[in-house]
């Protein structure tokens, strides 16, 4: 399945709440960041809101998914 890159190009400042959100959601943090999402009907809808915010490009390949960190488990001991 091919993947989107998604660029934040534009300040969110004056803009709605909901779009703020939207941005938080795509996982884009700063100004000029780029993350590598997969194409599904959720990701393009919210791209779509945001359109006038971030640039979005198709790219071949899947995007790597990072294993998430976990806290190791308490033991009695601790």
């Amino acid at each position: 399945m091919p993947g989107l890159l998604i660029t934040w190009k534009k300040s969110c400042i004056g803009r709605p709440e909901a779009q703020r959100r939207v941005l938080v959601g795509l996982g884009l943090k700063k100004l000029g960041q780029r993350v590598h999402l997969k194409d599904t009907p959720a990701i393009r809808g919210m791209v779509d809101k945001v359109a006038h915010l971030v640039v979005m490009e198709t790219t071949p390949d899947e995007p790597a998914v990072k294993p998430r960190y976990r806290r190791p488990k308490k033991t009695e001991e601790q």
